[in-house]
C-alpha cells in the first residue's frame, strides 16, 4: 500500500437546491485527481455507525490516490435542514451536486459507493448520469420493502413509544397515507419511506453498462454467502452488467452500537479500488 500519512481533508459547504450541504474532500495523494468516489450513506441511524467505516475507507483511498467526498444529505449531519424534511429525490439532487462539484475539481470517473440503503438511491442516481456506470456497494439492501419492514420490527422491539405499539401495518398505514413518523429517534416523513419501500435492486439490472463491486460481509469463515445475493449477482451479470460479488468475514459494522471496523472489508475494498 502506498505511504501511510494521513490524507489532506478539507470540509466545506456546497450549495444544495434546499440549503447548503456539508462535505468533506479527501485528496488523493501523489496522483492528479483522476478517479474519485461519493459516497451515499445508508438511512437513520445505520448513517451514524457507517461514518467510522466511510473516513477510514477514504482516507485509504486518499493513499492509493484516488479521491472522495463525503456528503451530508439535506436534513442530516451538518447539512441544512431536518431529517423530516428529506426526500428520495431530493436527496438524489443533493448527490448530483456532489457529482457536478467533483467534477469541477478534475475528476474523470465518478464512482458512486452506496451503503446498505444507499446502495439503492446510489442505482436510482445512477439511472439519470450519463455511462458508463461504476458502483461500489457495501452490504446493499436489496429489497426496500423488506428493509422497511425490519426498520419498522427493531423500533417496536426497542421502543415503549405509542406509537412503536401501533404495530407495522399501522405504522405502514400511516407512512403510505404521508404521515410523518419517529423510527429509532428519526423523525421520517412518509414519502421518503415508500421510495425506500419501492425500491429494488433488480429495477436497475436495466444499467446493462454498469461495472459494479459488491461486498457482503460475513459474521464467519463458516457461513455462507446469502442466496439472494448470490441469485441477484447472477441475474444482474446475465442482463449484462459486470458485476464482481467478493464476501468478507467482519462485524456488522451498520448494525452495531459501539464502534467496530471490519478490516477485512477495508483491505479488500482497497485492493479493488484500481478496478474501476
Amino acid at each position: 500500500m502506498a505511504s501511510a500519512k494521513i490524507a489532506a481533508t478539507k470540509p466545506l459547504f456546497l450549495q444544495g437546491t434546499r440549503g447548503r450541504l456539508f462535505c468533506i474532500h479527501h485528496a488523493p495523494q501523489g496522483n492528479r485527481p483522476d478517479r474519485c468516489f461519493l459516497y451515499v450513506p445508508p438511512l437513520g441511524e445505520e448513517m451514524n455507525r457507517c461514518r467510522q467505516m466511510a473516513s477510514l475507507q477514504a482516507r485509504r483511498f486518499a493513499e492509493l490516490g484516488y479521491g472522495t467526498l463525503l456528503l451530508d444529505l439535506h436534513g442530516t449531519g451538518d447539512s441544512d435542514g431536518e431529517y423530516r424534511d428529506g426526500t428520495w429525490d431530493g436527496w438524489k439532487d443533493d448527490l448530483r451536486v456532489g457529482v457536478e462539484w467533483l467534477a469541477s475539481q478534475g475528476y474523470r470517473k465518478t464512482v458512486l459507493w452506496g451503503v446498505r440503503h444507499g446502495a439503492l438511491l446510489a442505482l436510482d442516481l445512477a439511472r439519470g448520469l450519463p455511462p458508463p456506470h461504476r458502483l461500489l456497494l457495501w452490504q446493499p439492501t436489496l429489497n426496500g420493502q423488506t428493509a422497511l419492514t425490519q426498520i419498522l420490527r427493531i423500533e417496536m422491539a426497542a421502543s415503549l413509544s405509542d406509537e412503536s405499539n401501533l404495530g407495522t401495518k399501522a405504522l405502514r398505514e400511516r407512512l403510505t397515507a404521508g404521515s410523518t413518523v419517529e423510527l429509532s429517534g428519526y423523525e421520517i416523513a412518509g414519502p421518503l419511506a415508500m421510495a425506500l419501500d419501492r425500491a429494488r435492486v433488480a429495477d436497475y439490472f436495466d444499467l446493462a453498462d454498469a461495472h459494479v463491486t459488491w461486498f457482503d460481509v460475513l459474521a464467519s469463515e463458516d457461513q455462507e454467502a446469502p442466496r439472494i445475493s448470490v441469485k441477484t449477482q447472477a441475474e444482474w451479470s446475465a442482463a449484462g452488467a459486470q458485476v464482481r460479488y467478493e464476501t468478507v468475514v467482519g462485524p456488522a459494522f451498520w448494525q452495531v452500537w459501539e464502534r467496530v471496523l471490519a478490516g477485512a472489508l477495508l483491505e479488500r475494498t482497497s485492493a479493488a479500488a484500481a478496478e474501476f
